[in-house]
């Protein structure tokens, strides 16, 4: 049955964007409009936290190179964060570019799920 169901919601949605009444149109737009916003905050997001711990990491590496004190463990524990930080983020923004640029499957998926 939910086999059925999935296989006549291919067979309307499939490249018959142009048939669909115009709240379907006005929903698709929506939720193509809502994933490109999230994926330019998430990559002004993803450059803000990559550009900061680049800058945090040289920063403690720098000022304290010559002395052996936490500061190494600070300047591996912001690499380790950041770097860690900035793959979510990266993730992220790969996504909803996915999802921006093929919103009809995004949407059946979204909806089968």
């Amino acid at each position: 049955m939910k086999h059925e169901a999935e296989q006549e919601l291919l067979k309307t949605l499939n490249g018959q964007l142009s048939e669909l009444p115009a709240v379907a149109k006005t929903m698709v737009q929506q939720y193509q409009m809502s994933a490109i916003v999230l994926s330019i905050l998430c990559g002004v997001l993803f450059i803000a936290a990559l550009t900061g711990t680049i800058w945090l990491s040289i920063f403690f590496f720098r000022k304290h190179r010559d002395h052996h004190d936490s500061y190494d463990f600070a300047s591996g524990m912001t690499a380790l964060f950041g770097g860690t930080m900035s793959v979510c983020l990266l993730t992220a923004l790969c996504l909803n570019i996915i999802h921006a640029c093929a919103p009809i499957a995004s949407i059946i998926k979204d909806l089968l799920n």
